[in-house]
């Protein structure tokens, strides 16, 4: 009887870490990349069939998906938000701000804007990704990406919502 070796799994190679073993930039910056770019090739685009909030859904769940499943993201949301990381949120919400204006259409303008709603959706998003990486025992996945899903939806939806029509009565019909 012959033995066959156990066959591994490919190791991604080790990240080069700066100070503290904490990644560098470069990394950082490859790091997001990544998560963009898995944004990006899942993104249904403007015409998604469930309009803005399953375009957002997906964009959202990908983003956590990704990075719950990455490599460098324990160090990533393990240390403080640096240049790096607030360069790419700082976008993030950028983009979101613009996809919720263009997809207001009619909207009564939303209080606060839809810039400031971005914002907030999109760092809380991270704080909940960041919040899972620093349990313990850490929560499955689904549940992050639902949680972080639900702050962005409900943080979002006040500015999406679509002016309310108003009917005029002719004189007299009552």
């Amino acid at each position: 009887m012959t033995t066959q070796p156990l066959e591994t799994a490919p190791t991604a190679p080790a990240p080069r870490t700066g100070i503290a073993g904490q990644p560098d930039d470069t990394e950082l910056t490859g790091y997001f990349a990544e998560l963009a770019a898995a944004v990006e090739q899942a993104d249904p685009g403007p015409a998604a069939r469930g309009g803005w909030e399953e375009r957002e859904r997906v964009r959202v769940s990908v983003w956590v998906r990704t990075a719950y499943e990455h490599p460098l993201s324990a160090a990533v949301f393990g240390r403080p938000i640096g240049p790096v990381a607030h360069e790419v949120r700082a976008g993030q919400a950028a983009e979101l701000g613009f996809r919720i204006d263009v997809g207001r259409g009619r909207a009564v303008p939303a209080k606060p804007s839809a810039e400031v709603r971005a914002v907030a959706a999109v760092a809380a998003m991270w704080a909940v990704t960041a919040t899972a990486f620093g349990t313990a025992a850490r929560p499955p996945r689904e549940r992050v990406v639902a949680d972080a899903w639900t702050v962005v939806r409900e943080t979002i939806a006040p500015a999406l919502v679509p002016e309310i029509p108003t009917y005029s009565w002719s004189r007299g019909t009552w």
